[in-house]
């Protein structure tokens, strides 16, 4: 199917269609609207599409034919080398330029033979998927490790896992701050067109749905649960019965910060939310086995806590008691000299009184 609003395009590409292998009929249409109908119950094998189009953009009806045609091979066809024709180039099947060159007609046409023809294609998924948020990011489904087509893609995938759903203007304020509201809704509609084709090919859309409402962008996942999910799920169970076993099991799942690859503004509030869940963790199981007596294995959290965060003062003084417990008072008058110079160095001002009056009696 060719989907174009300028008619001598559409004549000029189904004349060149149908000199290719394999060709049985082209359906042509200049009115986008009537062509998305017709292609949602046709289910076309592959979609020709101009990307600049009255009423309703050939990016808008990628998006919206998706849910409706999983399987069909899309090729964007523009006038124009924009922005969109980069963010497309490795999400759809190809992009041609107008006018369209009959030698680079026939090589998309060659690469979508290559694509539907490759062994393995039918395979079905052996593996379970496994999504990790914390200390890194990498998604894995049925196939293996899932791959990309953009670095945006893959950022606002992570977003709306963690959200779960926003507004199109929460998102585009938050994910593509630096575009005005029309490039960056497109821009938007297009990373979203990605992310569906993506899930796709990892044999992951059966599981991960993304649903556009009443411009509002919503995530479900049926069956699979990140580490993010399960490290908040252990943790809360953890706090509340206050078990040092479970304390421990939870505080295991912590790899390190959410998302740290990524430097968004929209990461940090999250990435401090799951980092506090986990100081409180290693709070309570610190406090734990030093009032059960177990100094020497508390030293191991303190130390964490520590390095953790470097200038609170409750984690020093908690560290500082736990080496004169042990008999360690080099390393607590130590632990108190760096904790004062790194307060100095930071604030340009000496520790409180009340601080040292505490490491005193500590002392004593």
């Amino acid at each position: 199917m060719v989907v174009d609003d300028e008619w001598p395009a559409l004549e000029q590409m189904r004349e060149l269609l149908l000199r290719c292998e394999g060709v049985s009929s082209v359906q042509i249409y200049d009115n986008p609207r009537e062509a998305f109908k017709a292609a949602a119950e046709v289910k076309p094998d592959i979609l020709f599409l101009d990307i600049q189009m009255p009423e309703l953009s050939g990016l808008a009806f990628a998006e919206k034919l998706l849910p409706f045609s999983p399987d069909t091979d899309i090729v964007f066809v523009t006038a124009y080398r924009n922005y969109a024709v980069e963010a497309f180039e490795l999400s759809a099947v190809d992009y041609l330029l107008k006018p369209v060159d009959p030698p680079r007609l026939h090589k998309a046409w060659t690469k979508i033979l290559s694509k539907r023809t490759l062994p393995g294609n039918s395979e079905q998924p052996d593996a379970a998927a496994r999504f990790q948020f914390l200390g890194g990011y990498e998604l894995t489904g049925p196939h293996g490790a899932v791959k990309w087509s953009t670095h945006k893609a893959e950022e606002l995938f992570a977003y709306l896992w963690i959200h779960r759903q926003g507004s199109v203007s929460v998102i585009l304020n938050d994910v593509f701050t630096p575009w005005n509201y029309e490039k960056g809704k497109q821009y938007l509609h297009t990373t979203v067109y990605q992310i569906r084709k993506t899930l796709k090919k990892a044999a992951l859309d059966s599981k991960i749905e993304l649903i556009f409402d009443r411009e509002n962008y919503r995530l479900e996942s049926r069956g699979i649960a990140s580490d993010i999910e399960k490290f908040q799920d252990a943790a809360t169970l953890a706090l509340q019965n206050s078990n040092l076993g479970k304390l421990h099991e939870a505080s295991s799942l912590y790899a390190g910060d959410l998302l740290q690859p990524l430097d968004s503004l929209w990461v940090y509030p999250a990435r401090d939310k799951y980092r506090r869940l986990y100081l409180k963790l290693m709070e309570q199981l610190t406090l734990g086995l030093m009032q059960t007596g177990r100094h020497y294995e508390a030293e191991e959290y303190a130390v964490r806590l520590v390095e953790l965060e470097p200038l609170e003062e409750s984690y020093s003084l908690q560290l500082i008691s736990i080496y004169f417990e042990i008999g360690k008072p080099l390393r607590a008058q130590r632990r108190f000299t760096q904790f004062r110079e790194a307060y100095l160095a930071e604030t340009g001002d000496e520790l409180p009184d009340w601080f040292l009056d505490v490491y005193k009696r500590l002392g004593k």
